[in-house]
């Protein structure tokens, strides 16, 4: 994990966004962690410049229609 956050702090300075999609009944907490809404993703003491993650737990949706 802190590989794919320093991963998404290095990527929040591109023009790229990240959508994680949590497919089953599993525990997603490592995927919420990386979808902060309040923008304090960090790695090594370097914050991200900008939220560019979207996690969405396809649970909650699929019998949305």
């Amino acid at each position: 994990m802190p590989a794919t956050r320093e991963a998404v702090v290095r990527a929040s300075r591109l023009p790229v966004s990240i959508i994680i999609v949590g497919v089953g009944n599993t525990d997603f907490s490592d995927m919420r962690a990386l979808d902060e809404e309040d923008g304090t993703q960090e790695s090594g003491g370097e914050r991200a410049a900008r939220d560019i993650v979207q996690f969405v737990p396809f649970r909650e949706f699929k019998k949305v229609s």
